[in-house]
């Protein structure tokens, strides 16, 4: 049965751990808090609950379990999702095969899972591969490196791949889907990669969801480029993945920091010699979807690109994204005259490297540096030029003390007053904004969302504190109308609860003992789950709450359900009234002016 499945899956994975890889947890209670991962908010409304395994953000009124987390988050369906978190527990589900297969999603993850190994193998052990072995060999590639990161080999050959994976069962049009095959304009079909080095891309969660490869034979220029990726799929979109980041995720979260370089054998070279705490952007600008995936991990990130012009064009796009998601940023400079990149420099001495590091640039001096090198200060002209520059900076820092200490700086170096700076500096900051706190873009699972109004918050409330101390019915029930708690599902919930308490009768004093013998009495599933959000809203609004603040707390919240619920009708008997005068209706008109006297009162 696919329920036991779940359960299983459910019991071995722990709802706190699985929501602190994408969002930064902290403690409230016995439960946990974040600012919701699916609206934009100021205040944290995001609880996870340790104890029941749920999740529910009181702002925009997500909530769920493991499953629906997953899903909601990477955008799944319940087999993919399924899958995801099956392959994370270790529970095995050959049983459910054929719906679990049923989702394209899926079947192009085995499509690839199977053509990395395919790949690999070739590398390892086929005559074929000799010269893509001596290459890696002479790149000082360790052998147990090729097996961490999977790397393989493909033959300059036209569809050896796609032969292989049809006689493994998968359908053409998958393989195509995939990324792995192409279609001829004249029929047929061929190989996209051929004559490479391969290297798997993971997502977060360690599955293959496409390729880089990289050509052997550079001088054969009908191959196409240096390095060829998989296009767009389904499950590979190149800019909300970084490479080896499954791998350096937990190292990253560990040390509070993630250094990122430009490509896949810089990554390679560094988990070589130690340093796992290490991705590549795959020779791209950082993307804004990418600083968010870094960012569930650690907000310190040292950037590595190469020297070239390419390369410090991406590092400043990268730079400029990061700073406006308040990520706190070095950059790591190689001696220029010593190598290119931290491939090179790791083979040369792994010293030099891991001292650049660890004297990794604050993000001011490295725009300092760059703005001032070639630059003749004696010429005015250049003098203000590199004053509009780093002013431009100055300005995007969010804390007024940095600010301060970067003028004073500038002002030495360029031998200016700082009251000129200063005033230059007040100019630039009312059309640039702040790095930290700049507005963001929102789209996607960021946008805001409507949320609940404050007649149900307030119902919620009024429930949570009835839950917690029961003994309150009593004097409460005589001033609350069914009608005034809003929605229906919450109103049910209430009266389900008073004859609870009218039947049981009990003098039962621990509340979490009454919520769970009324969930036995109460059959209804939808009334359980509610008590359990209620439970976590407990928690995060009256952890500090007497029973007698508890009492004022809720006759003042059952004063403004009136007043909310009176108001409503008040308009809805207006509009009656307007149209009972336009059709002349004396008998309706009489009928509703008593109920509108009878509700002012």
């Amino acid at each position: 049965m696919a329920s036991q499945a779940v359960e299983e899956i459910k019991s071995k994975i722990d709802l706190a751990d699985l929501v602190g890889e994408y969002v930064q947890l902290k403690k409230a209670g016995v439960n946990y808090k974040a600012p919701c991962p699916f609206h934009h908010e100021k205040t944290p409304s995001f609880l996870v609950s340790k104890e029941k395994q749920i999740w529910h953000c009181f702002g925009c009124g997500e909530g769920g379990d493991i499953f629906g987390f997953i899903m909601r988050i990477e955008g799944l369906d319940f087999p993919e999702a399924l899958k995801l978190l099956a392959e994370r527990a270790g529970v095995k589900l050959q049983e459910f095969h054929s719906e679990i297969s049923a989702s394209a999603r899926n079947r192009i993850l085995d499509i690839l899972k199977m053509a990395a190994k395919f790949y690999h193998k070739i590398l390892l052990d086929s005559s074929q591969a000799e010269e893509a072995r001596q290459y890696l060999n002479k790149r000082q590639v360790a052998a147990e490196m090729l097996e961490e990161f999977q790397i393989g080999y493909i033959p300059d050959e036209w569809d050896i791949l796609t032969n292989f994976l049809l006689k493994k069962g998968f359908g053409i049009n998958d393989l195509v889907a995939a990324g792995l095959t192409i279609k001829k304009e004249g029929g047929g079909y061929y190989d996209r990669f051929r004559g490479r080095i391969m290297f798997p891309i993971a997502d977060v969660h360690g599955n293959v969801v496409g390729f880089t490869g990289r050509l052997l034979n550079e001088n054969k220029v009908e191959a196409g480029g240096k390095y060829v990726n998989t296009p767009q799929t389904i499950v590979f979109d190149k800019s909300r993945l970084l490479y080896a980041l499954d791998r350096a995720k937990q190292v990253a979260r560990k040390q509070n920091k993630l250094i990122i370089v430009e490509g896949q054998m810089d990554v390679v070279s560094c988990y070589q010699f130690g340093q796992t705490n290490t991705v590549a952007s795959s020779g791209t600008a950082l993307t804004l979807d990418q600083v968010k995936l870094v960012k569930r991990f650690t907000n310190n990130i040292y950037i590595a690109f190469d020297m070239d012009a390419a390369g410090q064009h991406a590092a400043d796009r990268g730079i400029d994204l990061a700073l406006s998601e308040g990520m706190n940023i070095k950059i790591i400079v190689v001696p220029k005259d010593f190598a290119k990149d931290p491939d090179e420099c790791l083979k040369k001495d792994p010293a030099v490297w891991f001292k650049s590091v660890e004297e990794a640039r604050s993000i001011m001096d490295y725009f300092f540096d760059k703005t001032f090198a070639g630059r003749d200060l004696k010429n005015p002209e250049k003098r203000g030029e590199a004053a509009k520059i780093l002013l431009e900076q100055i300005s995007r820092l969010g804390d007024t003390v940095e600010q301060d200490f970067w003028i004073k700086k500038l002002g030495q170096i360029l031998d200016l007053d700082n009251h000129i700076l200063y005033d230059r500096l007040s100019v630039l900051k009312k059309t640039t904004p702040l790095y930290n706190g700049a507005p963001r873009r929102m789209t996607g699972q960021n946008a805001p969302i409507e949320h609940k109004n404050k007649s149900e918050k307030a119902t919620e409330l009024l429930l949570a504190i009835i839950l917690r101390w029961p003994e309150l019915l009593t004097g409460l029930q005589k001033k609350i109308k069914s009608e005034i708690l809003m929605p229906e599902n919450l109103r049910d919930l209430y009266e389900k609860f008073v004859k609870f308490c009218y039947e049981e009768q009990s003098t039962e004093k621990d509340f979490k003992k009454v919520i769970h013998r009324f969930c036995k009495w109460n059959d209804t599933k939808e009334h359980c789950q509610i008590v359990d959000i209620l439970e976590l809203l407990m928690d995060k609004e009256m952890a500090n709450y007497s029973q007698d603040a508890a009492g004022e707390e809720a006759g003042t919240l059952i004063k403004h359900l009136n007043l909310w619920y009176n108001s409503n009708v008040m308009r809805q008997l207006e509009r009656e009234m307007k149209l009972a005068e336009e059709q002349g209706d004396k008998n309706k008109i009489n009928e509703l002016h008593k109920k509108i006297m009878g509700l002012s009162l």
